[in-house]
């Protein structure tokens, strides 16, 4: 079965390269790295469109998160449930001010908000499930546009139905009726943003963030009827695998790998795409999300290859950022010696394993990058999304995924 799936992807790989109406690339800016990686560091030329993370919703007149290990919760700067609510405003300001002046020498480059994020979306399911809620956050996300001068909204909901971050005792953050909500709240601002950008002369884009796997899409009668109110479909083909798990794996498989038990449950990437596409997502419409970081894990078993591939561990590695178990691309090259890159030819990814530290990585490269950008032009897809700016410290995966867009 493996000589099959590994035939397979080899296939895949020599078809010929079709051309696509758009060619999207498309990094999230984090704007609370402003300091550590100004926008003077974003190459605009290589980009599409930056989303700015993020922007949080109002409610009760506070927003945040209650939960003190994810978010302190802060008052709201306009005080109406479903108004936009920012980190630090005058911060956020200066940022978007600053990403918008690029667009005076890249035309091509677009800047939009992008509201919510794992942290940030515990109060989608009240704003959605409010028709008062929804015209607030429309009156809010159109006052922002105007006055910063920008392109459009991402909405980061994680996730309609099952919050990531768990509400605190007493409060709502996931309804059963979340996904029909969303349905509703995107085609309310797809109307409201048309009315605008007739009187404004340009296009307001809706994007959202979307998860890869069967949970999220369900039937996917919900999704089609979504997208038919975004521009397109932003699919987080990425996490796969995480450090909290007891074995390692690739976070950013493209193919399947039968050695890997999640392979199962459809745990890659090119599965994730088709799980829109057979519920009549148009190609046009997605965007294939990778990764700017990796995952270590500690104390791993070297295994009957000597690689650490699928090996039981004890845990994540706890030396990456901000003292967690993710790495950006910047800090996997920076790796001492007795790391070894190995390669997966079936998942069509990377990995590094040192036998001496008992420590395993699973990343992203340009390597795995230009066979993505492949795939991306294979199927007919839009473009390409990553998550983020920051994590490519000297710029080698952005130039690889702008030169595999090309």
């Amino acid at each position: 079965m493996r000589a099959n799936l590994i035939l397979s992807a080899a296939m895949l790989a020599a078809l010929p390269v079709t051309s696509v109406a758009a060619s999207e690339v498309v990094g999230y800016y984090p704007g609370w790295k402003h300091e550590t990686f100004p926008v003077s560091s974003v190459d605009a030329a290589k980009l599409t469109m930056a989303l700015y993370a993020f922007v949080d919703l109002c409610w009760d007149g506070k927003h945040g998160n209650a939960d003190p290990a994810i978010n302190d919760v802060a008052p709201c700067q306009q005080p109406l449930n479903g108004a936009l609510a920012w980190r630090d405003e005058a911060a956020d300001g200066a940022n978007l001010r600053a990403l918008v002046a690029l667009k005076q020498q890249h035309p091509q480059f677009k800047v939009v908000i992008s509201v919510g994020g794992w942290n940030w979306s515990n109060r989608f399911s009240n704003v959605a499930a409010s028709a008062p809620a929804r015209a607030n956050f429309i009156a809010s996300s159109l006052q922002a546009m105007r006055r910063y001068g920008l392109d459009g909204v991402d909405l980061d909901w994680e996730y309609p139905g099952e919050a990531g971050v768990p509400c605190v005792a007493g409060e709502v953050c996931a309804r059963p009726e979340d996904k029909q909500n969303f349905v509703v709240l995107a085609r309310e601002l797809r109307a409201a943003f048309d009315k605008a950008g007739k009187q404004d002369g340009k296009r307001y884009t809706i994007t959202i963030a979307a998860g890869g796997n069967g949970n999220y899409v369900g039937d996917g009668a919900w999704v089609k009827e979504l997208a038919r109110s975004l521009d397109w479909i932003n699919i987080m083909a990425y996490d796969y695998h995480m450090p909290w798990e007891k074995s390692t794996g690739h976070h950013a498989a493209l193919y399947a790998d039968a050695r890997d038990p999640a392979t199962a449950n459809g745990f890659y990437a090119s599965r994730s795409v088709q799980r829109y596409l057979d519920a009549g997502v148009t190609k046009d419409k997605l965007v294939l999300g990778v990764p700017f970081y990796g995952y270590g894990w500690k104390g791993c078993a070297a295994g009957p290859d000597g690689d650490g591939q699928y090996q039981l561990c004890q845990g994540g590695v706890t030396d990456g950022i901000e003292g967690g178990n993710s790495y950006g691309y910047g800090q996997v090259l920076r790796r001492g010696a007795g790391y070894q890159r190995y390669w997966n030819a079936s998942a069509r990814v990377p990995y590094l394993y040192n036998a001496a530290e008992q420590v395993w990585i699973t990343y992203e490269d340009p390597v795995s990058l230009g066979e993505k950008t492949r795939y991306i032009k294979q199927q007919g897809l839009r473009g390409a999304m990553f998550w983020e700016l920051s994590a490519d410290s000297d710029g080698r995966l952005l130039q690889a995924l702008s030169d595999g867009m090309r």
